[in-house]
């Protein structure tokens, strides 16, 4: 795992929040973020922050759709229960000069003899961002979060024809485990599907 850069978890009241403010927060409740050198910040999302969760999502299916196994229009549609129902698990967002850049989830096993798995899910950087630091930064709280909460192993699916997400989540430690031919199917294309697991260390 790459060095994290120097980082601050800050709480603080909703009305003393920096100007992205009224983007992120619409409740008035204490909130946990975390404050990177480089100005972003990062914070977990609530449901309270639905409307960015559904900006982010569809940005990303939007943009980059050989990236994900769900398409735009499989979201488009959701209710705003469907879309608070996906904020049960964790999604952390990066904020840059107070807009949502990057996007992280967790998905967590709940199966008993599973419970030491969780696998990361809606990987997103805004593509001006890439290569800032905000990914690692992302993954970093993504995997802090796991580790608190007992995880063991981090797994991943990746279209095996996007070089560059594979070179970074090998840059942090992730090895491929398994290949699944012809693992996603769609926009007139049959990529293999490649299977990339995290071992964390105990604190």
């Amino acid at each position: 795992m790459a060095e994290r850069l120097r980082c601050w978890s800050v709480y603080m009241p909703c009305d003393q929040m920096p100007r992205w403010r009224d983007t992120v927060f619409l409740s008035r409740n204490l909130v946990e973020v975390d404050v990177y050198e480089e100005g972003a910040v990062i914070k977990r999302l609530s449901v309270g922050d639905v409307d960015v969760f559904r900006r982010k999502r569809l940005e990303a299916l939007s943009h980059e759709p050989f990236s994900f196994a769900s398409v735009f229009d499989d979201w488009l549609h959701l209710s705003d229960r469907e879309w608070r129902e996906h904020l049960d698990q964790p999604v952390f967002v990066a904020f840059l000069n107070g807009q949502p850049v990057g996007m992280m989830g967790l998905k967590f096993e709940r199966a008993r003899k599973m419970v030491h798995r969780a696998k990361l899910v809606s990987v997103y950087v805004r593509k001006g961002e890439r290569g800032t630091g905000i990914a690692a930064n992302l993954l970093h709280n993504v995997t802090e979060h796991a580790r608190d909460y007992g995880v063991l192993q981090l797994e991943l699916a990746v279209n095996a024809e996007i070089s560059a997400a594979i070179r970074f989540y090998q840059r942090h430690g992730f090895v491929e485990v398994g290949r699944i031919p012809n693992g996603y199917l769609g926009h007139g294309t049959e990529n293999d599907e490649l299977i990339m697991v995290l071992r964390l260390n105990n604190r």
